[in-house]
């Protein structure tokens, strides 16, 4: 049977949106980062913002990143001007 999780007396549901960060030097060359701070390349930058684009009209209060810089960077593309 399934459990239903209440909210304030309401039923309430989540979408969770995963997304990798783009791409980055090391990641062109097959090389593993693990906890390098490695920032996005210029392709990797375009495809986070790409991701942004075709996310614009998806509704979501939070985002949640790894502090690496590629990541933040990541975020920051795909936020846009959500705040």
């Amino acid at each position: 049977m399934e459990k239903k999780v209440v909210l304030g007396g309401r039923i309430g549901r989540m979408k969770l949106y995963l997304v990798r960060h783009g791409e980055t030097e090391w990641n062109r060359r097959g090389k593993i980062q693990g906890q390098a701070d490695i920032p996005l390349n210029e392709k990797g930058e375009a495809l986070a913002f790409l991701t942004g684009q075709k996310m614009k009209d998806i509704p979501f209060k939070r985002i949640y990143t790894s502090p690496l810089s590629r990541a933040r960077r990541t975020a920051e593309l795909i936020s846009g001007q959500r705040g």
